[in-house]
Protein backbone atom coordinates (compact mmCIF):
# COMPACT_ATOMS: atom_id res chain seq x y z
CA UNK A 1 0.00 0.00 0.00
CA UNK A 2 1.27 3.34 -0.78
CA UNK A 3 0.78 6.33 1.20
CA UNK A 4 0.48 10.09 0.08
CA UNK A 5 2.56 12.98 1.83
CA UNK A 6 0.74 13.46 5.25
CA UNK A 7 2.06 16.99 4.93
CA UNK A 8 -0.65 17.37 2.12
CA UNK A 9 -3.44 16.33 4.12
CA UNK A 10 -2.40 18.89 7.17
CA UNK A 11 -2.90 21.99 4.52
CA UNK A 12 -6.61 20.53 3.21
CA UNK A 13 -5.39 19.03 -0.20
CA UNK A 14 -7.78 16.13 -2.14
CA UNK A 15 -5.75 13.19 -2.22
CA UNK A 16 -5.22 10.35 -3.91
CA UNK A 17 -4.47 8.11 -0.74
CA UNK A 18 -4.09 5.02 -2.69
CA UNK A 19 -4.75 3.34 -5.65
CA UNK A 20 -7.07 0.72 -5.60
CA UNK A 21 -7.19 -2.23 -7.33
CA UNK A 22 -8.61 -2.18 -10.90
CA UNK A 23 -11.41 0.56 -10.06
CA UNK A 24 -9.11 3.66 -10.50
CA UNK A 25 -11.20 5.21 -7.36
CA UNK A 26 -9.64 7.66 -4.87
CA UNK A 27 -9.68 8.38 -1.38
CA UNK A 28 -10.71 11.76 -0.63
CA UNK A 29 -10.44 14.40 2.60
CA UNK A 30 -11.76 17.26 3.08
CA UNK A 31 -9.15 18.87 6.10
CA UNK A 32 -9.55 22.19 7.14
CA UNK A 33 -6.69 24.28 6.08
CA UNK A 34 -6.62 26.78 9.71
CA UNK A 35 -5.10 26.06 12.88
CA UNK A 36 -7.35 23.41 14.61
CA UNK A 37 -6.05 24.66 18.22
CA UNK A 38 -7.00 28.33 17.58
CA UNK A 39 -10.16 27.20 16.44
CA UNK A 40 -11.63 23.92 18.31
CA UNK A 41 -8.90 23.99 21.82
CA UNK A 42 -8.35 20.46 21.98
CA UNK A 43 -5.23 19.04 21.57
CA UNK A 44 -6.20 15.47 19.98
CA UNK A 45 -9.12 16.97 17.96
CA UNK A 46 -8.88 16.04 14.12
CA UNK A 47 -11.19 17.81 11.55
CA UNK A 48 -13.55 15.52 10.52
CA UNK A 49 -13.60 13.66 7.75
CA UNK A 50 -16.69 14.74 5.71
CA UNK A 51 -16.53 12.49 3.17
CA UNK A 52 -14.15 9.97 1.18
CA UNK A 53 -14.89 7.15 -0.98
CA UNK A 54 -13.01 3.93 -1.16
CA UNK A 55 -12.92 0.05 -2.14
CA UNK A 56 -15.09 -1.81 0.25
CA UNK A 57 -12.26 -3.93 0.77
CA UNK A 58 -9.86 -1.95 1.28
CA UNK A 59 -11.56 -0.29 4.31
CA UNK A 60 -9.97 -1.49 7.77
CA UNK A 61 -6.92 0.41 8.65
CA UNK A 62 -6.18 2.75 6.18
CA UNK A 63 -3.10 4.66 7.21
CA UNK A 64 -4.83 6.32 10.30
CA UNK A 65 -3.48 8.61 12.24
CA UNK A 66 -1.34 6.74 14.28
CA UNK A 67 1.36 5.43 11.70
CA UNK A 68 2.55 9.38 10.65
CA UNK A 69 6.33 9.00 10.71
CA UNK A 70 6.38 11.49 12.76
CA UNK A 71 6.40 12.23 16.60
CA UNK A 72 3.45 13.21 19.02
CA UNK A 73 2.76 15.50 21.74
CA UNK A 74 4.52 15.43 25.03
CA UNK A 75 2.84 17.79 27.15
CA UNK A 76 0.19 19.78 26.05
CA UNK A 77 0.34 24.08 25.67
CA UNK A 78 3.05 25.10 27.89
CA UNK A 79 4.73 22.01 28.15
CA UNK A 80 4.53 20.89 24.79
CA UNK A 81 7.66 19.88 22.62
CA UNK A 82 8.92 18.14 20.05
CA UNK A 83 11.45 15.63 19.91
CA UNK A 84 13.11 13.01 18.05
CA UNK A 85 14.80 12.72 14.94
CA UNK A 86 16.24 16.02 13.85
CA UNK A 87 14.50 15.27 10.35
CA UNK A 88 13.48 19.07 10.59
CA UNK A 89 13.25 21.87 13.30
CA UNK A 90 9.72 21.08 14.13
CA UNK A 91 8.14 18.09 13.79
CA UNK A 92 4.16 17.35 13.01
CA UNK A 93 2.26 16.12 15.84
CA UNK A 94 0.66 12.92 15.11
CA UNK A 95 -3.07 13.91 14.98
CA UNK A 96 -5.77 14.16 11.93
CA UNK A 97 -3.99 17.90 11.76
CA UNK A 98 -0.44 18.42 12.70
CA UNK A 99 1.94 20.82 15.36
CA UNK A 100 -0.33 23.92 15.88
CA UNK A 101 2.92 25.74 15.66
CA UNK A 102 3.87 25.26 12.18
CA UNK A 103 -0.01 26.44 10.90
CA UNK A 104 -0.73 30.24 10.29
CA UNK A 105 -4.09 30.72 11.24
CA UNK A 106 -6.88 31.31 9.44
CA UNK A 107 -10.02 32.03 11.49
CA UNK A 108 -13.28 32.79 10.15
CA UNK A 109 -14.14 36.12 11.66
CA UNK A 110 -17.51 34.42 13.60
CA UNK A 111 -15.27 32.25 15.24
CA UNK A 112 -13.49 34.78 17.28
CA UNK A 113 -15.54 34.89 20.56
CA UNK A 114 -15.17 37.94 23.36
CA UNK A 115 -17.59 36.00 25.71
CA UNK A 116 -18.64 33.44 28.23
CA UNK A 117 -20.89 30.33 25.73
CA UNK A 118 -23.79 30.32 27.95
CA UNK A 119 -26.14 27.64 26.73
CA UNK A 120 -24.08 24.80 27.67
CA UNK A 121 -25.19 22.94 30.39
CA UNK A 122 -22.11 22.17 33.36
CA UNK A 123 -22.81 20.73 36.14
CA UNK A 124 -22.51 23.66 39.78
CA UNK A 125 -19.73 21.48 40.81
CA UNK A 126 -17.46 19.47 38.79
CA UNK A 127 -16.73 15.92 40.18
CA UNK A 128 -13.58 15.60 41.24
CA UNK A 129 -12.06 12.99 38.36
CA UNK A 130 -13.42 14.38 35.44
CA UNK A 131 -11.34 17.43 36.56
CA UNK A 132 -8.14 14.77 37.00
CA UNK A 133 -9.16 13.27 33.13
CA UNK A 134 -9.50 16.79 31.85
CA UNK A 135 -6.10 17.56 33.44
CA UNK A 136 -4.26 14.24 31.74
CA UNK A 137 -5.95 16.01 28.20
CA UNK A 138 -4.95 19.52 28.79
CA UNK A 139 -3.16 20.69 31.74
CA UNK A 140 0.80 21.81 32.23
CA UNK A 141 2.61 21.54 35.62
CA UNK A 142 4.99 24.62 35.10
CA UNK A 143 8.63 25.38 37.17
CA UNK A 144 9.46 28.80 35.54
CA UNK A 145 13.23 29.70 36.51
CA UNK A 146 14.76 32.69 34.65
CA UNK A 147 17.47 35.65 35.20
CA UNK A 148 16.22 38.27 37.43
CA UNK A 149 19.25 40.88 38.30
CA UNK A 150 17.48 42.46 41.19
CA UNK A 151 17.18 38.92 43.42
CA UNK A 152 20.00 37.79 45.48
CA UNK A 153 20.87 34.65 43.72
CA UNK A 154 20.35 36.69 40.61
CA UNK A 155 17.87 33.75 39.29
CA UNK A 156 13.45 33.58 39.97
CA UNK A 157 11.71 30.59 40.42
CA UNK A 158 8.06 30.39 40.02
CA UNK A 159 5.18 27.44 39.96
CA UNK A 160 2.28 27.06 38.36
CA UNK A 161 -0.52 25.01 36.90
CA UNK A 162 -2.35 25.90 33.87
CA UNK A 163 -5.69 24.75 31.63
CA UNK A 164 -5.02 26.43 28.65
CA UNK A 165 -8.39 26.09 25.65
CA UNK A 166 -10.24 28.01 23.53
CA UNK A 167 -12.22 31.03 24.51
CA UNK A 168 -15.49 28.61 23.74
CA UNK A 169 -14.90 26.36 26.61
CA UNK A 170 -13.66 29.20 28.94
CA UNK A 171 -17.15 28.46 30.72
CA UNK A 172 -15.85 25.05 31.88
CA UNK A 173 -12.48 26.59 32.71
CA UNK A 174 -14.48 29.01 35.18
CA UNK A 175 -17.06 25.68 36.80
CA UNK A 176 -13.35 23.81 37.79
CA UNK A 177 -12.02 27.08 39.23
CA UNK A 178 -15.33 27.22 40.85
CA UNK A 179 -14.93 24.08 41.85
CA UNK A 180 -11.81 23.89 42.98
CA UNK A 181 -12.12 27.42 44.34
CA UNK A 182 -8.47 28.27 43.51
CA UNK A 183 -6.99 30.28 40.37
CA UNK A 184 -8.09 32.84 37.75
CA UNK A 185 -9.33 32.24 34.54
CA UNK A 186 -8.98 34.63 32.01
CA UNK A 187 -9.21 35.14 28.11
CA UNK A 188 -5.47 34.91 26.82
CA UNK A 189 -6.10 36.07 23.22
CA UNK A 190 -9.33 36.69 21.09
CA UNK A 191 -8.62 32.71 20.65
CA UNK A 192 -7.74 31.22 23.69
CA UNK A 193 -8.29 31.08 27.66
CA UNK A 194 -6.30 30.01 30.17
CA UNK A 195 -6.96 28.70 34.04
CA UNK A 196 -3.74 29.52 35.81
CA UNK A 197 -2.58 28.87 39.54
CA UNK A 198 0.56 30.37 40.92
CA UNK A 199 -0.19 31.35 44.19
CA UNK A 200 2.17 29.34 46.44
CA UNK A 201 -1.42 28.31 49.15
CA UNK A 202 -3.51 27.78 45.91
CA UNK A 203 -1.20 25.59 44.62
CA UNK A 204 -0.93 23.56 47.77
CA UNK A 205 -4.89 22.97 46.79
CA UNK A 206 -3.83 21.62 43.66
CA UNK A 207 -1.05 19.60 44.56
CA UNK A 208 -3.84 18.03 47.22
CA UNK A 209 -6.08 17.32 44.76
CA UNK A 210 -3.77 15.36 42.35
CA UNK A 211 -2.84 13.21 45.27
CA UNK A 212 -5.88 12.66 46.19
CA UNK A 213 -7.59 12.26 42.76
CA UNK A 214 -3.85 10.91 40.69
CA UNK A 215 -3.51 11.46 37.03
CA UNK A 216 -3.97 8.23 35.11
CA UNK A 217 -1.78 9.23 31.94
CA UNK A 218 2.07 9.61 31.23
CA UNK A 219 1.58 13.21 32.71
CA UNK A 220 1.93 11.80 36.22
CA UNK A 221 5.76 11.74 36.01
CA UNK A 222 5.73 15.49 35.57
CA UNK A 223 3.57 15.86 38.22
CA UNK A 224 5.97 14.29 40.72
CA UNK A 225 8.54 16.00 39.40
CA UNK A 226 6.53 19.53 40.05
CA UNK A 227 5.59 18.54 43.44
CA UNK A 228 9.31 18.17 45.03
CA UNK A 229 9.75 21.58 43.47
CA UNK A 230 6.76 22.85 44.93
CA UNK A 231 8.03 21.79 48.58
CA UNK A 232 11.37 23.33 47.94
CA UNK A 233 9.61 26.76 46.81
CA UNK A 234 7.02 26.12 49.79
CA UNK A 235 9.90 26.05 51.94
CA UNK A 236 12.15 28.93 50.75
CA UNK A 237 14.28 26.47 49.96
CA UNK A 238 15.09 28.52 46.21
CA UNK A 239 16.10 31.45 47.68
CA UNK A 240 19.29 29.10 48.41
CA UNK A 241 22.11 28.29 46.26
CA UNK A 242 21.65 24.53 47.05
CA UNK A 243 17.50 24.85 46.65
CA UNK A 244 18.12 26.12 43.31
CA UNK A 245 20.18 23.49 42.15
CA UNK A 246 18.22 21.27 43.01
CA UNK A 247 15.10 22.35 41.56
CA UNK A 248 16.75 22.26 38.43
CA UNK A 249 18.09 18.86 38.75
CA UNK A 250 14.64 18.43 39.09
CA UNK A 251 13.20 20.55 36.26
CA UNK A 252 15.97 18.02 33.62
CA UNK A 253 13.33 16.03 32.94
CA UNK A 254 9.96 17.67 33.23
CA UNK A 255 8.51 18.94 30.51
CA UNK A 256 10.81 20.93 28.33
CA UNK A 257 13.69 20.07 30.24
CA UNK A 258 15.88 23.48 31.10
CA UNK A 259 17.20 25.87 28.42
CA UNK A 260 20.66 26.04 27.34
CA UNK A 261 21.12 29.17 29.13
CA UNK A 262 20.68 27.56 32.64
CA UNK A 263 22.61 24.32 31.66
CA UNK A 264 25.67 27.24 30.84
CA UNK A 265 24.78 28.60 34.06
CA UNK A 266 24.89 25.79 36.30
CA UNK A 267 26.96 22.89 34.12
CA UNK A 268 27.42 21.06 37.99
CA UNK A 269 23.91 20.02 38.07
CA UNK A 270 23.10 16.56 37.77
CA UNK A 271 19.91 15.96 36.63
CA UNK A 272 17.32 13.67 38.76
CA UNK A 273 15.55 11.15 36.91
CA UNK A 274 11.96 11.27 35.57
CA UNK A 275 9.96 8.96 37.59
CA UNK A 276 8.79 5.25 36.07
CA UNK A 277 5.30 6.01 34.73
CA UNK A 278 2.85 2.24 34.38
CA UNK A 279 -0.64 2.74 33.33
CA UNK A 280 -2.45 1.56 36.62
CA UNK A 281 -5.86 1.27 35.61
CA UNK A 282 -9.17 3.60 35.10
CA UNK A 283 -10.27 4.97 38.70
CA UNK A 284 -13.22 6.01 38.25
CA UNK A 285 -15.77 6.62 34.89
CA UNK A 286 -15.71 10.30 35.37
CA UNK A 287 -12.23 10.31 34.61
CA UNK A 288 -13.31 9.13 31.21
CA UNK A 289 -15.58 12.06 30.72
CA UNK A 290 -12.88 14.40 31.76
CA UNK A 291 -10.11 12.92 29.52
CA UNK A 292 -12.83 12.94 26.31
CA UNK A 293 -13.77 16.59 27.43
CA UNK A 294 -10.70 17.58 26.30
CA UNK A 295 -8.76 14.69 24.23
CA UNK A 296 -10.78 12.44 21.90
CA UNK A 297 -12.98 13.34 19.28
CA UNK A 298 -16.37 12.27 17.82
CA UNK A 299 -16.67 11.82 14.11
CA UNK A 300 -18.83 11.13 10.91
CA UNK A 301 -17.28 9.58 7.78
CA UNK A 302 -19.53 8.94 4.72
CA UNK A 303 -17.43 5.95 2.91
CA UNK A 304 -17.96 4.25 -0.54
CA UNK A 305 -20.30 1.51 -0.12
CA UNK A 306 -22.09 -1.56 -1.82
CA UNK A 307 -25.89 -0.12 -1.42
CA UNK A 308 -28.16 1.37 -3.58
CA UNK A 309 -27.28 4.83 -2.77
CA UNK A 310 -23.31 3.77 -2.70
CA UNK A 311 -22.84 5.56 0.18
CA UNK A 312 -21.45 3.91 3.82
CA UNK A 313 -22.34 5.96 6.76
CA UNK A 314 -19.48 5.06 9.60
CA UNK A 315 -19.50 7.10 12.91
CA UNK A 316 -15.93 6.56 14.45
CA UNK A 317 -14.94 7.60 18.26
CA UNK A 318 -11.06 8.03 18.91
CA UNK A 319 -7.71 9.19 20.69
CA UNK A 320 -5.02 9.22 19.54
CA UNK A 321 -1.63 9.33 22.12
CA UNK A 322 1.49 9.01 22.57
CA UNK A 323 2.58 5.05 22.47
CA UNK A 324 3.11 5.30 25.95
CA UNK A 325 0.01 5.26 27.17
CA UNK A 326 -1.17 2.75 24.96
CA UNK A 327 -1.83 0.88 28.09
CA UNK A 328 -4.26 3.84 29.02
CA UNK A 329 -6.02 3.10 25.92
CA UNK A 330 -6.75 -0.29 25.91
CA UNK A 331 -7.47 0.29 29.66
CA UNK A 332 -10.15 2.88 28.75
CA UNK A 333 -11.62 0.66 26.15
CA UNK A 334 -11.73 -2.03 28.45
CA UNK A 335 -13.61 -0.11 30.80
CA UNK A 336 -16.02 1.01 28.13
CA UNK A 337 -15.94 -2.28 27.17
CA UNK A 338 -15.61 -2.74 23.53
CA UNK A 339 -11.58 -3.92 23.38
CA UNK A 340 -11.35 -6.23 20.27
CA UNK A 341 -7.71 -8.26 20.23
CA UNK A 342 -5.03 -5.56 19.67
CA UNK A 343 -2.89 -6.47 16.71
CA UNK A 344 1.05 -5.33 17.07
CA UNK A 345 0.55 -6.03 13.05
CA UNK A 346 -1.56 -3.68 11.73
CA UNK A 347 -2.26 -4.92 8.76
CA UNK A 348 -3.14 -8.83 10.00
CA UNK A 349 -6.39 -10.74 8.92
CA UNK A 350 -8.54 -7.53 8.48
CA UNK A 351 -10.26 -7.39 11.82
CA UNK A 352 -10.66 -4.22 13.01
CA UNK A 353 -8.41 -3.43 16.23
CA UNK A 354 -9.66 -1.10 18.29
CA UNK A 355 -6.30 -0.06 19.49
CA UNK A 356 -3.46 0.50 16.92
CA UNK A 357 0.06 1.17 18.04
CA UNK A 358 3.25 1.95 16.46
CA UNK A 359 6.65 1.56 17.76
CA UNK A 360 8.05 2.85 14.90
CA UNK A 361 6.41 6.37 15.11
CA UNK A 362 5.97 6.08 19.09
CA UNK A 363 1.87 6.26 18.79
CA UNK A 364 -1.15 4.59 19.93
CA UNK A 365 -4.49 5.18 18.96
CA UNK A 366 -8.11 4.00 19.98
CA UNK A 367 -10.60 3.74 17.09
CA UNK A 368 -14.36 2.60 18.18
CA UNK A 369 -16.08 2.18 14.36
CA UNK A 370 -18.32 -0.24 15.01
CA UNK A 371 -22.07 0.59 14.72
CA UNK A 372 -22.91 -1.64 17.96
CA UNK A 373 -20.26 -0.80 19.84
CA UNK A 374 -21.26 2.88 19.75
CA UNK A 375 -24.90 1.94 19.85
CA UNK A 376 -24.86 0.13 22.95
CA UNK A 377 -21.64 0.64 24.46
CA UNK A 378 -20.32 3.92 23.63
CA UNK A 379 -23.56 6.38 23.60
CA UNK A 380 -25.13 4.84 26.74
CA UNK A 381 -21.64 5.52 29.09
CA UNK A 382 -21.42 8.98 27.68
CA UNK A 383 -25.16 9.20 28.54
CA UNK A 384 -24.51 8.74 31.68
CA UNK A 385 -20.68 10.26 32.55
CA UNK A 386 -21.69 13.02 30.45
CA UNK A 387 -19.21 15.26 27.95
CA UNK A 388 -18.91 18.47 29.74
CA UNK A 389 -18.15 21.56 27.17
CA UNK A 390 -18.24 22.29 23.65
CA UNK A 391 -17.88 18.62 22.87
CA UNK A 392 -20.54 18.16 24.11
CA UNK A 393 -22.47 19.63 20.79
CA UNK A 394 -20.34 17.73 18.72
CA UNK A 395 -21.43 14.33 21.02
CA UNK A 396 -24.85 15.33 20.22
CA UNK A 397 -24.70 15.57 16.73
CA UNK A 398 -22.91 12.32 17.16
CA UNK A 399 -26.00 11.09 18.80
CA UNK A 400 -28.18 11.97 16.02
CA UNK A 401 -26.16 10.11 12.96
CA UNK A 402 -26.40 6.97 15.11
CA UNK A 403 -30.23 7.15 15.54
CA UNK A 404 -30.45 7.74 11.88
CA UNK A 405 -28.29 4.81 11.38
CA UNK A 406 -30.39 2.91 13.54
CA UNK A 407 -33.58 3.89 11.67
CA UNK A 408 -31.95 2.60 8.25
CA UNK A 409 -32.73 6.47 6.97
CA UNK A 410 -29.13 6.56 6.00
CA UNK A 411 -30.08 3.90 3.73
CA UNK A 412 -32.87 6.82 1.68
CA UNK A 413 -31.74 9.77 -0.44
CA UNK A 414 -33.22 12.25 2.59
CA UNK A 415 -31.78 10.74 5.48
CA UNK A 416 -28.78 10.70 3.68
CA UNK A 417 -28.61 14.34 3.09
CA UNK A 418 -29.56 15.05 6.54
CA UNK A 419 -25.98 12.95 7.53
CA UNK A 420 -24.27 15.21 5.55
CA UNK A 421 -25.66 18.28 6.71
CA UNK A 422 -24.71 17.08 10.27
CA UNK A 423 -21.98 15.98 9.81
CA UNK A 424 -20.72 19.13 7.94
CA UNK A 425 -21.69 21.46 11.21
CA UNK A 426 -19.83 19.25 13.81
CA UNK A 427 -15.98 19.50 15.14
CA UNK A 428 -13.80 22.01 13.23
CA UNK A 429 -16.29 23.01 11.06
CA UNK A 430 -19.67 23.77 14.09
CA UNK A 431 -20.83 27.35 14.10
CA UNK A 432 -20.23 28.78 16.99
CA UNK A 433 -22.84 31.33 16.81
CA UNK A 434 -25.91 28.98 17.20
CA UNK A 435 -23.93 27.58 20.53
CA UNK A 436 -23.89 30.54 22.13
Amino acid sequence: MTLMPWADMCFGKTLDWQKLSNSGDTLKLMIPSYSRKAVSGWNNYPGMVTSHEMNENEMGYRGSKSVIPLTVKEQRVDGSYCNGPAVSPMQLRCTLMGFERNYQIKIPTKQLINRTISTLTIPTNVNPWFITGFSDAESSFIISIYRDENSKLKWRVSAYFSIHIHIKDIALLEQIRDTLGVGKVRKNSQTTAVFRVDNIQELQIIIDHFNNYPLVSAKLPDFLLFEQCFNLIKEKKHLTQEGLEQILALKYNLNKGIPDELKLAFPNVVPVDRPNYEFNGIPDPFWIAGFVSGDSSFGVAIEKGTNKLGKRVRLIFGTNLHIRDKGLLIGMANYINVLNPVFNNLESNGKEANVHSSEKYNTALLQIKNNFDIENKVIPFFDKYPILGIKSLDFADFKKVAELVKTKEHLTAEGLSKIIQIAEGMNLSRNLDSAR
